[in-house]
């Protein structure tokens, strides 16, 4: 019998430390890689394996693990240099679910500083690439989580989401992003950013793995019933709320509702009569607000632990008068409750996680890029993005393979995150 056969995990583990040493070095999608903790926790699963005494459904599972979310003995950076060194007292709830499910936590991931911001191009710990073309963005803030998962260095990585910080870098790198309904997911043990908009969120490889992961973190078994589309209402915004979008994003919408229509599903079209653009900005300000309230004594004490742009987006925040921030904060809760109302009586809404796709490292930052995954954050909804096509510039050229993936995004009413996850696997395998 070889190794691999009769140690699989330590096998498994061992490749992927591999991969990690071989690319890393580029991709810069780790902060900390935990090496021998890894190895060591492998071992212990194939030990379980060879007793017939799994930890649970997710033994042997590797995980990566935002840098903005404690894990016992390391440091938790959030990407910003002053907290490079703020070793974690203790697991955050969620890692230490993962490891009494016998999940192989194998390091730390890059963000962007402070989790507020749309590249992961880290000024402290290295631009991160999207592993599907060099020198493109993986999307922030939970960019390295999803380089990382799309590499082939993890089976499940653990992100944050305030407005789209989980789905945004899940469409760029072409896997699956869940962000949970508020609350499903504990944030204790996570640096914040906006307290009014933060989710924990699950990036895997496919819909499948992230609703594997998501029922064992809840401790509960996957929906196993012949569930499907027909009879199922699904939400369509004719105009997509007027947010420009490359051509590619038009024929994966099209693509999607025909094959939900063809799956029997009743396609009803919505209403959500906002200004995305204006309803982006004020998520933005109130994260900028948070986050100065957040970080300002440690801001005081170190400004040179802060990068000038950060600091600069922080200065803003704190220039906000209470006013103007009450304001904000009623203009984003009527956004909510908009939501909300068009929600009722559907099963999904369906809209694309982003009006393009992934963008070079120092090309000019979309404006809009979160103008589609900004209501399920307000409105604490379950929302799911899947890969789906590709950018417009590989179909003009006439091969497919040649451009950057799309994301299609599922939003549900709040607490059907099962529903979802199943309607989410379901879609996934009708993918053209």
């Amino acid at each position: 019998m070889s190794a691999a056969a009769a140690d699989p995990f330590l096998a498994r583990t061992t490749q992927a430390l591999v991969r990690i040493d071989e690319r890393d070095a580029r991709l810069h999608a780790f902060i900390h890689v935990m090496r021998e903790e890894a190895l060591a926790a492998a071992a212990a699963s194939d030990q379980r394996l060879a007793q017939g005494t799994p930890g649970g459904p997710l033994d042997g599972c590797l995980v990566a693990v935002k840098d903005n979310i404690d894990i016992g003995g390391l440091p938790t950076s959030g990407g910003i240099a002053h907290y490079r060194n703020a070793v974690a007292a203790s697991d955050a709830p969620v890692v230490a679910q993962l490891r009494r499910q016998g999940a192989i936590l194998i390091g730390k991931t890059n963000l962007h500083e402070a989790a507020l911001g749309a590249t992961t191009d880290n000024p402290w710990f290295g631009r991160c690439e999207n592993p599907l073309r060099a020198g493109y963005t993986p999307g922030g803030s939970s960019g390295g989580s999803a380089a990382a998962v799309a590499a082939g260095f993890c089976d499940l990585a653990l992100g944050s989401d305030s407005m789209g910080s989980v789905r945004i870098p899940a469409a760029y790198c072409g896997v699956a992003g869940f962000k949970p309904s508020r609350g499903a997911l504990s944030l204790g043990g996570v640096m914040p950013l906006s307290p009014a908009l933060d989710h924990l969120g699950l990036l895997a490889p496919t819909v499948s793995d992230v609703s594997r992961a998501w029922h064992a973190l809840q401790g509960e078994g996957e929906m196993q019933t012949a569930l499907g589309f027909k009879g199922r209402r699904i939400g369509m915004l004719p105009g997509l709320l007027g947010v420009e979008a490359v051509d590619g994003v038009e024929r994966m919408m099209d693509q999607a509702f025909a094959c939900l229509r063809d799956a029997g599903a009743i396609l009803v079209e919505a209403s959500l009569p906002w200004d995305a653009a204006a309803i982006r900005r004020d998520a933005f300000l109130l994260c900028e607000v948070e986050g100065e309230a957040l970080h300002r004594e440690a801001l005081a004490r170190d400004p040179e632990g802060f990068s000038p742009p950060l600091r600069k987006l922080l200065a803003y925040g704190a220039r906000q008068e209470a006013a103007t921030v009450a304001d904000t904060r009623k203009r984003l809760s009527a956004a909510a409750d908009t939501l909300h109302n068009c929600l009722q009586g559907l099963d999904l809404l369906v809209l694309p996680t982003c009006p393009q796709a992934a963008f070079a490292h120092g090309a000019p930052v979309p404006l809009n890029q979160a103008d589609f995954t900004v209501p399920a954050n307000l409105a604490g909804a379950p929302a799911l993005s899947l890969p789906w096509g590709v950018d417009a510039a590989g179909l003009h050229q006439g091969r497919e393979a040649a451009g950057l993936p799309l994301g299609l995004q599922l939003i549900a009413r709040p607490g059907m995150d099962a529903l979802l996850l199943r309607l989410g696997s379901l879609l996934e395998a009708l993918r053209p």
